[in-house]
C-alpha cells in the first residue's frame, strides 16, 4: 500500500506491523487511522507512538497532549479520544469526516466477533493482502455459518490460485442454497484451472442462455487482459529483441513471485 507524504517527513518511519507498512508523516498515520479502523488495536496510541510523533515529526505539543490523556483511563473510550486527537491535529480531514469516523469507530467497538472478522477480511482483501483476508474470513466462519462470508472466502482463494479449495467452498454454498452465483464461480474456475472439474457435476442446472452469457463474460475479461498496457509492453519487448525479452522475463518473474508472496 502506497501513501502520500504531505508535510514534514520523519527521518525514521513508524512501522505499523498489522498493515506491514512504514509511516513517514502525520498525514499517513491519519490516513491509516481513518480508513482502517477495523484494524486498530486498543493500544495503537501508546508512548512508543507519541515518542515517534515528538522525536521524528517534531510535534511536541501533540505528543504531550497524548501522553497527558494516556494516564486518564484505559480501553476503547480512551483510545477513541487519542485517535480523534491525532485526526484533528493532522489537518487532513474535515470535521464532518472526523465525526463520521467517530461514529464508525464506536459502532465497530460493539459488533459481534463474526462481523469483526468479516470486516477485517474485507479490509485485507481491499489492500491486496489476500492471505490475511483468507485467515480473517475463516475465523469469521468459526463464529457463524454465513454463505456471504463463504463466497468471500472462495473469491480470496481464487485470487491466490487456491482453485481446489475455492471450488470446494463454492460447491458447498451451491448445495446449501441452490444459488447460481457459486455455479458461475465454479464455471470460471474450470476455465482458469481445467483440472478442477467440479462444474461438470452441476452442468444440468445451467441453461444454455446462462452458459453463453458466462462464456461471453469470460471472453470479455480475457480480451481486456490481453489488451492491457502491461501485456502490450511485454509483447513489444518480445517482438523487438528476444534476447532482451529473456533478460526482462527473469526480472518479471522475480517481481511477480515477490508480489505473490506478499499477497499470501
Amino acid at each position: 500500500m502506497g501513501l502520500l507524504l504531505c508535510t514534514r517527513c520523519a527521518q525514521h518511519p513508524f512501522y505499523y506491523e498489522k498493515l506491514d507498512i512504514n509511516l513517514w508523516s502525520i498525514q499517513e498515520l491519519s490516513y491509516v487511522i481513518y480508513h482502517y479502523p477495523i484494524m486498530l488495536p486498543t493500544d495503537l496510541v501508546d508512548r512508543k507512538l507519541s515518542g515517534w510523533i515528538r522525536d521524528e515529526l517534531h510535534m511536541g505539543i501533540l505528543a504531550a497532549k497524548l501522553e497527558q490523556y494516556m494516564g486518564s483511563g484505559e480501553g476503547g473510550e480512551l483510545q477513541e479520544r487519542l485517535l480523534l486527537m491525532i485526526l484533528r491535529e493532522s489537518n487532513y480531514y474535515t470535521q464532518q469526516e472526523i465525526s463520521y469516523f467517530e461514529t464508525e469507530y464506536r459502532r465497530l467497538r460493539h459488533i459481534d466477533r463474526d462481523q469483526f472478522y468479516d470486516l477485517l477480511g474485507d479490509a485485507y482483501f481491499h489492500m491486496g493482502r489476500y492471505g490475511r483476508a483468507i485467515e480473517a474470513y475463516t475465523e469469521s466462519l468459526h463464529y457463524q455459518d454465513s454463505m456471504l462470508v463463504k463466497m468471500k472466502l472462495g473469491s480470496a482463494c481464487v485470487t491466490v490460485m487456491q482453485f481446489r479449495r475455492a471450488s470446494d467452498i463454492f460447491e458447498q454454498v451451491f448445495v446449501e442454497t441452490a444459488a447460481m452465483e457459486p455455479l458461475r464461480k465454479l464455471y470460471f474456475i474450470s476455465k482458469l484451472e481445467p483440472s478442477v472439474k467440479t462444474i461438470e457435476k452441476y452442468i444440468d442446472h445451467i441453461d444454455t442462455e446462462m452458459l453463453a452469457d458466462w462464456e461471453l463474460q469470460y471472453d470479455n475479461v480475457l480480451t481486456q487482459a490481453e489488451d492491457s498496457e502491461h501485456v502490450r509492453q511485454i509483447d513489444d519487448v518480445y517482438q523487438r529483441d528476444r534476447s532482451e525479452f529473456r533478460k526482462e522475463a527473469k526480472l518479471w518473474l522475480v517481481k511477480w513471485k515477490k508480489e505473490y508472496r506478499e499477497k499470501v
